[in-house]
């Protein structure tokens, strides 16, 4: 299994559990929709319960309005969604890494964006997780921001652009495509966020940050009260290796 940690070519010895600098290979370079649910608990099949509809291409609405083509997220059963890559694993390469398309949108005479948060989390098993550095900087983090400048590191913030029948730009161009781009080199450079760096991540994990308690104040992250969980639209991947 060929892996790269902060844009260097490696080789891994899967056996030995450690990266060789000898026998480098390049690193592809291409976005990579994720193709494999592996997580959707309260998942119906049907309607906006339809994990698959985080798989089938992203279909953004635009900057003034979400897409219906996205699987929901609530606050009851739905609480999550776990997304794979075919058994493959996402390398820490130049850039960003990941790109979350959710259904944040500009809504008619507002002066910010209607957004549902999101915490990203990868994986290596999918047993153990590390968050990608998040911070809800609010002047008051007890209640909800409109502001997309206050959700620093979530994803569920930006528009969707990006839209396969009508748009198909770059996921990786946030100008064309929007949606909220991720970067493995920022988890610690310790425990399990170093093996992620190192070795790669296997899985991403999305979760409503309502869902989540918010260190700071003790209390769950607050949300829209129109909110009824966040919407995935897609996620992809840039540095992509099989096994």
């Amino acid at each position: 299994m060929l892996l790269v940690g902060c844009g260097e070519s490696a080789t891994q010895d899967v056996d030995a559990g450690i990266v060789r600098d000898d026998a480098a290979a390049p690193l592809p370079d291409e976005a990579v929709l994720a193709d494999e649910i592996v997580d959707a608990p309260g998942a119906t099949g049907e309607g906006f319960g339809d994990p698959d509809k985080a798989i089938n291409g992203v279909r953004g609405g635009g900057p003034t309005q979400g897409s219906f083509d996205v699987y929901s997220l609530d606050y009851a059963t739905r609480t999550h969604l776990v997304l794979g890559w075919s058994g493959a694993v996402i390398a820490d390469g130049p850039g960003a890494d990941l790109v979350v398309f959710e259904n944040g949108f500009r809504a008619a005479g507002a002066s910010g964006n209607f957004m549902d948060p999101i915490i990203v989390s990868v994986s290596r098993d999918g047993e153990t997780w590390v968050d990608l550095p998040h911070d809800y900087a609010a002047e008051d983090p007890t209640r909800y921001s409109i502001a997309p400048e206050d959700w620093v590191g979530f994803a569920g913030i930006t528009p969707v652009l990006l839209n396969v029948e009508t748009n198909d730009v770059d996921p990786f161009d946030p100008i064309a495509a929007g949606g909220d781009a991720f970067d493995l080199s920022s988890l610690p450079d310790e425990g399990e966020g170093a093996s992620i760096r190192r070795e790669g991540a296997r899985y991403v994990r999305l979760e409503s940050a309502a869902m989540r308690v918010n260190p700071e104040t003790g209390r769950n992250y607050p949300r829209d009260p129109t909110s009824n969980g966040s919407d995935i639209d897609g996620v992809y991947a840039r540095y992509v290796v099989t096994r």
